[in-house]
């Protein structure tokens, strides 16, 4: 199964255009940590309202 972590993350429903879901997936396992660093990249360099 999936290993313990020490902080909880909460769960996020989102809707992405299916071609940037296809290209994290097709990264292989560990899709969904590489989409939360792109996110935390984006936060720690104060990214503007669209």
């Amino acid at each position: 199964g999936r290993p313990v972590v020490a902080v909880k993350r909460p769960t996020l429903n989102m809707r992405v255009d299916a071609d940037v879901l296809d290209a994290f997936k097709a990264t292989g396992p560990g899709w969904q940590t590489r989409i939360n660093a792109v996110l935390r990249d984006a936060v720690a360099h104060g990214v503007k309202k669209a």
